[in-house]
């Protein structure tokens, strides 16, 4: 390329300015047709092919004489580094360009300054993002997010390894989902009849209890606003005191306070005082279950069923990983029968066949006795025929 062919783009229109534009289309400079002049008015210097157009020959000035070529024409011809025609421009389109090329080249350092506060502070907020998802992932309770909808935007991997798996939602997100969300209509209605229906100054609905059973969890319901318009909900999942029992404490029932708090129906809280109140006297009585129904004062029957119906072994799998076979008697005297029981089998067989011949030793004399018998009874017969 050379400016013989530069020139000739001024042939072809009115225009003093030409726009020169990069490849990716944002204007670079505007080449004048004097300068052209110049550099082919020149002839002691040899002039050389070019790649481009340098950039040192394009002005960043707009000029009276472009805005007075717009009354007479709508568009500009546009070229590009290498020299050939891109693009017709029309005036909003120009100026428009021209503006963003004069704000870069009349830069403010103060805003470069800004801009790179901004920056910063954008990249410290993504690491503060990263690492507030980090804890909510590994937050020991379960956590689920939904949006007004109540479609999932986030839960953490207590969610999905302990509350998801449970039958309730059989590891499924979308019952989950469908579950929570009338859950927390039905929890709001609740709250608000409580309340006479009315949400006045001391209604607040930002954060709601409730107790679910089937999960055996106490559940906070959350609000989520942004400048007072409410974005979704945060579904959290404690573990309530009635699904780990501690077993310690003065009192042998579970806490009144949090089951009036959480709701719960009556059939739960009883089975909860009855399991724990047998629970403790079984524990006292070295799970002795005969001892125990004396202590409670009820057939050991009836005590061998409530202790399958409330499933005490899965209660409190927590205080004895190893199951331990619960005795039927207070004394351990049956453990030693299996030694008496030895003892005998170990006596010697020599004695037993002492006993067992002699029965049969005077039996063979009373045969033999018999035997004997007839013949003297014989030989007299015999004596008086001979007389």
């Amino acid at each position: 390329m050379k400016f013989e062919s530069l020139y000739r783009h001024f042939l072809l229109t009115k225009a003093t300015h030409l726009p020169v534009i990069s490849d990716e289309g944002e204007l670079l400079g505007l080449l004048s047709k004097d300068r052209v002049h110049r550099e082919l008015s020149d002839l002691g210097r040899e002039r050389e092919e070019l790649d481009e157009i340098p950039l040192e020959i394009l002005e960043t000035e707009l000029h009276e004489n472009l805005i007075l070529y717009f009354k007479e024409s709508t568009l500009i011809p546009v070229i590009g580094l290498d020299g050939e025609k891109k693009d017709n421009w029309d005036k909003p389109r120009f100026l428009a360009a021209f503006s963003k090329l004069d704000s870069v080249n009349n830069r403010d350092p103060k805003l470069e300054e800004i801009e790179s506060k901004l920056e910063k502070k954008k990249e410290n907020a993504d690491s503060v993002q990263w690492f507030m998802e980090l804890i909510l992932s590994h937050f020991p309770d379960g956590l689920l997010a939904t949006d007004v909808g109540g479609s999932t935007v986030f839960y953490n991997e207590t969610f999905e390894n302990d509350i998801l798996t449970k039958s309730l939602f059989r590891d499924s997100l979308q019952l989950a989902e469908k579950y929570l969300h009338n859950l927390n209509r039905e929890v709001l209605a609740t709250y608000l009849k409580d309340h006479d229906l009315t949400l006045g100054k001391d209604a607040d609905t930002s954060v709601l209890h409730t107790n679910i059973t089937d999960l055996r969890a106490n559940l906070r319901i959350i609000t989520l606003k942004k400048e007072k318009k409410v974005v979704g909900f945060l579904y959290h999942f404690s573990p309530s005191s009635f699904a780990n029992p501690s077993g310690a404490g003065n009192s042998e029932f579970p806490n009144m306070d949090e089951a009036f708090v959480s709701k719960l129906p009556l059939e739960t809280v009883l089975e909860e005082m009855e399991a724990h109140y047998i629970h403790k006297s079984l524990k006292r009585n070295s799970n002795n279950i005969s001892h125990t129904a004396t202590e409670l004062g009820v057939p050991r029957t009836t005590l061998q069923n409530r202790i399958r119906f409330l499933k005490l072994a899965e209660r409190f799998q927590n205080e004895a990983k190893v199951k331990t076979v619960i005795p039927r008697k207070r004394s351990e005297k049956p453990a030693e029968k299996p030694k008496k029981n030895t003892e005998k089998r170990e006596t010697p067989p020599s004695k037993k066949a002492k006993t067992i011949q002699k029965p049969v030793k005077s039996a063979k004399q009373a045969i033999k006795g018999k035997k004997q018998s007839p013949k003297p009874v014989q030989a007299r017969k015999k004596a008086k025929k001979r007389r």
